[in-house]
């Protein structure tokens, strides 16, 4: 089967898989081979996919996925490897956010809210992928400066 995952900054990952596990919008989707032709929204989640020798994993935002004769084509606005995600970045975003979260009338402002509750759903998942899918070289560098 073959995934392909795009970004507007271009193709992410193009990659011969036995399984994709993403984040939709209802809940985990797992697709196989032979999966019924398919189109769905996507949350912000990890995904993680299968290839013949290891598991990769993602930090994927908002989008969209296609599945049509075995091939997994997802559309988001970002897709990020582990050791490509800066970790003290994310928990900076995190607490901005936050901050916004407690200074924003929830009633008042629902948009504005919403937005600050996005962007910290999009650095926790950032962040929670990194911790757990980084290789040990790259949480290394990030110990090292200080983060």
């Amino acid at each position: 089967m073959r995934l392909s995952v795009v970004t507007p900054e271009g193709a992410k990952v193009e990659a011969q898989v036995q399984s994709v596990t993403i984040p939709g919008a209802v809940g985990e989707l797992g697709i196989l081979p032979g999966h019924r032709p398919l189109i769905t929204s996507l949350s912000i989640g990890k995904l993680s996919y299968v290839t013949s020798n290891r598991t990769e994993y993602l930090a994927t935002n908002d989008g969209y996925m296609e599945v049509h004769d075995d091939v997994v084509t997802v559309v988001t606005q970002s897709a990020e490897k582990p050791d490509e995600i800066d970790i003290a970045r994310s928990k900076a975003s995190v607490e901005r956010a936050e901050r916004e979260l407690r200074e924003i009338d929830r009633d008042a402002r629902p948009d504005a809210w919403d937005k600050a509750k996005r962007r910290r759903l999009r650095a926790e998942n950032r962040m929670r992928v990194a911790e757990m899918h980084a290789t040990p070289a790259a949480l290394k560098q990030v110990r090292e400066r200080g983060e």
